[in-house]
């Protein structure tokens, strides 16, 4: 009887770590995420995402909206949800080089230790790290393109525009490609879809037009997936880098969902699932890969 108890302790432990928060100090602050972690039984380590929320949001919110587990999970893709910290106003929020934020943190800094924390405590495929978010969780992804491009793979926008703030990110000096989607309503009534924006940040047409010169990208192909969304793909040959752009006609400020015809989750686990960081950056500058094939990008 108390063999089977202790087996029952220990199954109840080991799904509990499938699924929790964890925290790091960085910069003499405690930070948060929430880890979510797959439990099949899969013969590699898992990819990762990054979820970010928006502003005001939290991270339990953010796993719950966007139900990416149930996508990621079965396909052996760990994700991780962040906690922003409460800004200036006293709302949480992600630094990323506007006013409307009102923070000062190094928001990448956390970011990047936080993966190498999740890869000391779970072990995961560092070739196959990618990051996205609602709204300023978009926008904060878009500033890890350009600042924490030698971790993250591939990057993905939902509702949030692209802030190039040169103060702050340098997306210019960057020596590799960047893969992009991004998804946006053209009646968010919170961030804009067409110009002007409100906060000088690129709206979604300024983005492309940015990201396809940076990526040399000249060929442009559409698809219409119903009567309310249009596909827009820029790519150009001999390369799989494409900046992939879901327009959602009459779409408001929202993780757009199966009303839509189709799932923002999904879609951004099948726009990440084409890239891994190796296809970017030279092996040597990585290091070996270890005896699992995972690229040990600590060391760099």
């Amino acid at each position: 009887m108390k063999k089977i108890f202790k087996t029952i302790i220990l199954f109840l432990m080991i799904s509990f770590c499938f699924s929790q928060w964890f925290s790091i100090n960085h910069n003499l602050i405690t930070r948060t995420y929430y880890m979510s972690y797959p439990d099949e039984n899969f013969s590699e380590p898992p990819s990762l995402i990054i979820n970010m929320h928006g502003y005001g949001g939290n991270a339990l919110n953010q796993r719950y909206y966007t139900e990416m587990d149930e996508f990621a999970h079965p396909r052996n893709i760990a994700v991780v949800y962040p906690q922003g910290e409460v800004n200036g106003w006293g709302a949480t929020s992600w630094n990323i080089g506007t006013f409307w934020d009102q923070s000062n943190l190094d928001d990448v800094g956390f970011i990047s230790l936080m993966i190498d924390k999740i890869n000391d405590d779970f072990e995961i495929n560092l070739d196959k790290v990618y990051a996205c978010g609602m709204s300023n969780g978009g926008y904060m992804s878009y500033r890890l393109a350009c600042d924490l491009s030698d971790k993250i793979t591939a990057f993905g926008s939902v509702t949030g525009n692209f802030m190039l703030n040169n103060s702050m990110n340098d997306c210019q000096d960057q020596e590799r490609e960047i893969p992009i989607i991004h998804l946006h309503g053209t009646s968010d009534a919170v961030v804009n879809y067409y110009p002007p924006s409100f906060d000088q940040s690129l709206t979604v047409g300024q983005s492309i037009d940015f990201w396809n010169n940076y990526n040399d990208l000249e060929l442009e192909s559409i698809e219409s997936l119903n009567s309310n969304v249009d596909v827009y793909t820029y790519y150009k040959d001999f390369s799989s880098t494409k900046f992939v752009h879901y327009k959602v006609n009459g779409g408001g400020h929202e993780w757009f969902g199966s009303n839509w015809g189709f799932s923002t989750s999904s879609v951004l686990i099948d726009f990440f699932n084409q890239y891994q960081l190796s296809d970017f950056i030279n092996n040597q500058l990585l290091g070996d890969l270890n005896e699992d094939g995972v690229i040990n990008i600590q060391d760099v």
